[in-house]
């Protein structure tokens, strides 16, 4: 009997020791620096010209290049950074939000230009029958654009470090090419910089640049991001490029953007407490801090409160001081709603990109 326990607890141990062998080598294969592969940077190239003639196909300018550039100072920015394929050309599209996000802030802003860029070419057509399109071209402050990042990053001081290819090395290439280049338009045009899951509210024209916001007591967030174009704002651009490229974390998704916002302005106001930042800018020599009520009134694990109807009453109650809610798109982007659904979500839209809310009608927004 002893002998069958003992040969019992020998099986038992080698398995666990398998089981726990196995479980190292997915840890390794999956979170190891080791194993991050180049990725290769073709989609973001501008190396295919396709026909303009073909079938009305338009390309969007570029940005450096267009007779309209951003006016320094007076502009707001959106990205839209996914690495489309090249085997064809890359048609426009937005979703509902995504568009909502660009109208809100041509709505209540329109003394600012409103720029959208695509770090992939990106082409339009004569014949493209898409409402959310239509609504956005209808505002004259709202620009589209293509950017050629190669050429984007020249003449920046991180523009060495980009093309030694640290970048493509990614497991989160959407989302760090887009905490990158956030901080390189910043740069470049200073104005305010807003992610593309956003509503705005009302206007910022009066609100002196140079702020972020605090997402909790501890982090600040990079959704929303505001600089001169000279100044303290150029300073602290140049602070967030030397950071990115010295610190910068191919496997980790979130140390490239709120991490790396949170320890500059930390560091450039010389505080780490969130609370002394807020209250006084001359801590930060004039740079404001914004409290979470500013950009982020609800926290991510309550995002579903902006679209469910019965927190209707209270979400609005809790956003009514904000200048815009962010709507957490990493968790939210799944989840739809008609449009017409009695919601937080559908008041904002319905106020503040009418044009887009009545062009989804009929459809999950």
């Amino acid at each position: 009997m002893f002998s069958q326990a003992f040969q019992h607890f020998v099986r038992a141990r080698r398995t666990l020791l398998l089981y726990l062998g196995l479980c190292a080598l997915i840890f390794f294969a999956f979170f190891s620096p080791l194993s991050v592969s180049y990725v290769s940077p073709e989609c973001y190239m501008d190396t295919q010209l396709y026909e303009l003639d073909n079938g009305g196909l338009k390309r969007l300018e570029d940005v450096l290049l267009s007779q309209i550039i951003p006016p320094p100072g007076r502009s707001i920015f959106f990205h839209e950074t996914k690495c489309h394929s090249s085997d064809g050309p890359n048609i426009f599209k937005l979703s509902a939000r995504q568009a909502c996000s660009i109208e809100s802030a041509a709505l209540n802003n329109p003394n600012f230009q409103v720029f959208l860029l695509f770090a992939t070419p990106t082409y339009t057509l004569d014949d493209q029958n898409d409402p959310i399109l239509d609504a956005l071209r209808s505002y004259k402050n709202v620009n589209l654009r293509y950017l050629n990042i190669w050429r984007y990053v020249k003449d920046t001081p991180i523009e060495k470090w980009f093309k030694e290819g640290h970048l493509f090395r990614s497991k989160f290439l959407t989302e760090h090419m887009s905490d990158l280049l956030r901080l390189i338009t910043l740069y470049r045009f200073g104005g305010i910089y807003m992610d593309l899951d956003v509503v705005v509210l009302r206007s910022m024209e009066l609100v002196p640049l140079n702020y972020v916001g605090a997402h909790d007591n501890v982090t600040l967030g990079n959704a929303v991001i505001s600089v001169e174009p000279r100044g303290i704002g150029h300073e602290i651009s140049e602070l967030f490029l030397d950071y990115y490229q010295k610190h910068y974390s191919a496997d980790v998704y979130v140390s490239n953007g709120p991490t790396l916002v949170s320890r500059v302005v930390k560091g450039f106001c010389n505080h780490t407490s969130m609370k002394q930042m807020q209250e006084d800018p001359k801590n930060c020599r004039g740079f404001k801090v914004f409290n979470e009520t500013a950009f982020y009134p609800l926290q991510w694990p309550q995002w579903q409160h902006f679209i469910l109807p019965e927190f209707k009453k209270d979400t609005l109650e809790k956003t009514k001081d904000s200048y815009l809610i962010h709507f957490w798109n990493k968790s939210s982007y799944q989840k739809l709603f008609k449009v017409g659904t009695d919601n937080a979500y559908g008041s904002y839209a319905s106020a503040n990109c009418p044009k887009t809310y009545a062009a989804a009608a009929g459809t999950d927004f």
